[in-house]
């Protein structure tokens, strides 16, 4: 029992040593600027919660952005078709309208057709243009071709902290969500708008 107690609270103590190095990286990496200029923003830590990304859950992240991408390509598209086919209506329905019983109305007749041919040659590159965005497959679905599910690619750091702002001279708090090395020895970056901003 006693050898039981004993691994068990090495293992906490090594997970707090854990915690506290991975605190720390943060610290610095937050109060360090690109051009390595270091401010103490007198920043301290309420929450830390790690968790790893395999190469499942980059190509769940990778499958979900290709939906919002192609959805939003499609609704273009799908917009750009409807407008086309307005003006072809609109064309048509002057054309039908027209009795060309005069010269003048002959000549905007002939006019109106080739406009109409025109606008006809536009709509049939938009339809053509969505069933290329239905068919996209970007590039970047391959990505983890080849590679085990399980493989560790990157630690997730989501981390609630507070912090001492300068121009404001007062204390506010936030969460950020950070991306260490599968190792945890090194601040990647931090996720900004969906994405994996890196210091320059």
């Amino acid at each position: 029992m006693k050898k039981l107690l004993y691994i068990l609270s090495l293992i906490l103590f090594s997970c707090s040593d854990y915690s506290n190095a991975q605190e720390q990286l943060i610290i610095d990496y937050l109060e360090t600027s690109s051009g390595g200029v270091k401010t103490d923003l007198k920043i301290k830590i309420t929450n830390l919660e790690v968790s790893d990304i395999t190469v499942a859950d980059s190509i769940a992240i990778l499958e979900e952005k290709y939906k919002k991408e192609k959805l939003s390509k499609i609704n273009v598209a799908e917009s750009k078709i409807a407008g086309a086919k307005k003006s072809v209506d609109e064309i048509t329905t002057k054309i039908d309208t027209n009795d060309a019983s005069t010269l003048n109305r002959k000549a905007d007749k002939l006019n109106d057709e080739t406009l109409r041919k025109i606008l006809l040659r536009e709509l049939n590159e938009k339809e053509e243009n969505l069933k290329e965005v239905q068919d996209w497959q970007p590039k970047y679905l391959n990505k983890y071709t080849g590679r085990e599910e399980n493989d560790l690619l990157v630690k997730k750091v989501i981390t609630t902290f507070s912090f001492f702002n300068p121009k404001l001279n007062t204390r506010q708090e936030r969460t950020e969500t950070f991306v260490f090395s599968k190792d945890g020895s090194k601040v990647l970056g931090i996720i900004y708008k969906g994405r994996l901003s890196r210091k320059r």
